[in-house]
């Protein structure tokens, strides 16, 4: 019997900014595109930033329009509706496959698509379920969006780890899909020198890179520890923090100039040329809490650029355990400032760990490695139907 074709795959999210999340849906549904699969996508606000890279592929966005802002009780009755929208959709358009991110659009989208008849529904757990922790409300819903798909991805066996032990999810219910990095924008070296001029760094001067949105456990407060630390050092550093103020950054400024640190740090805020920056830098630190499968940390090794982490989630998974990049462990302001001299020191040695490290991102981590494992579990679960 012949294999059965995917035709139409109907993607669920809950916006279309900067995210993780959304980046890694986006760059999958282009590749489906190319491949003459017809991908359509519900989205309970679409108003964001990737909005028209998706409308360049030519599909068709089914936007909610909905504000996280209005009252609670407006929210709800939006959710609802979007709920009921979402199902007729599925009943209408027929899709071989449904695939949904993140908490509440999980839920959403293996309630709707188990009501539609969807014949392969598939949710992802993409970063460690600290947010039960934070609102416990979370815990069922996340448990019955887990009964109610074929199958849970995620992004690396950290991840596997926390939601079996966290939503007591049988194993072989869950499918490892590593993120996927597309090299070609990290591919800057003869633009080096012009992209250091277009940020004020000089030949003198060691740049180094955090990009994460400013969220408290992203760990910029360590990190301002750490540049305190180093601040009376030979060396000549200057700090670029890359990231949407998600509600810290005044916190982060005043901490700064307390710390007397102010003059090496500069906040760049969100930004559309995060290749660029990262291939005018020098090294790249993650002070995070917590991670799932950074792609901050993927891109920067796909730029080539030396890179320290924090032991946490799945970034020393990424780093091949030390590999690739130095490990440092989490809310350590003292480990922190001495792998940042320890690497200052050893630059060249650095960037020759950081060349490996391209490598190994390319030959794991591409964008076809990435849509092939989608298709061929697609396949896996419509054969067993």
């Amino acid at each position: 019997m012949a294999e059965r074709p995917i035709r139409k795959v109907l993607f669920v999210i809950s916006t279309l900014g900067q995210g993780g999340a959304e980046q890694q849906m986006v760059m999958l549904i282009e590749q489906f595109v190319l491949r003459g699969i017809e991908c359509s996508i519900f989205v309970l606000d679409g108003s964001g930033a990737l909005r028209q890279r998706l409308e360049a592929t030519g599909i068709v966005i089914h936007d909610m329009n909905y504000q996280a802002r209005a009252n609670r009780a407006t929210r709800l009755v939006i959710l609802a509706s979007a709920l009921f929208k979402l199902w007729w959709l599925a009943l209408r358009w027929r899709p071989d496959v449904l695939q949904a991110y993140l908490p509440l659009t999980n839920f959403m989208g293996a309630l709707a698509g188990r009501m539609a008849f969807v014949p392969v529904i598939v949710t992802g757990r993409r970063g460690l379920g600290t947010h039960q922790d934070r609102y416990p409300f979370w815990y069922p819903l996340d448990r019955l969006a887990n009964a109610l798909s074929t199958v849970v991805t995620c992004n690396s066996a950290a991840v596997v780890e926390d939601t079996v032990a966290r939503d007591r999810l049988r194993r072989s219910k869950i499918v490892i899909i590593r993120n996927g990095v597309n090299l070609s924008p990290f591919d800057h070296g003869a633009k080096r020198a012009e992209i250091r001029d277009s940020l004020g760094i000089d030949k003198s001067t060691l740049a180094v890179v955090a990009v994460a949105n400013l969220i408290r456990y992203k760990g910029h407060f360590d990190l301002l520890e750490a540049i305190a630390l180093l601040k009376f050092d030979l060396c000549i550093r200057k700090f670029f923090l890359v990231g949407r103020d998600d509600g810290i950054g005044k916190e982060l400024k005043h901490k700064a100039k307390e710390l007397g640190i102010e003059d090496q740090i500069r906040f760049l805020g969100a930004r559309n040329d995060v290749p660029q920056i990262l291939a005018g830098t020098d090294i790249f630190v993650l002070p995070s809490h917590e991670e799932g499968s950074s792609n901050a940390l993927l891109e920067a090794m796909a730029t080539g650029v030396p890179i320290i982490a924090t032991d946490v989630g799945g970034n020393s998974e990424a780093l091949h355990f030390g590999k690739f990049g130095w490990l440092v462990p989490a809310k350590n302001p003292a480990a922190l400032a001495i792998a940042i001299r320890s690497v200052t020191s050893s630059i060249d040695t650095a960037r020759a760990t950081a060349l490996q490290a391209r490598g190994y991102v390319k030959s794991t981590y591409s964008v076809e490695n990435h849509s092939n494992a989608h298709l061929e579990m697609y396949r896996s679960k419509l054969r067993n139907l």
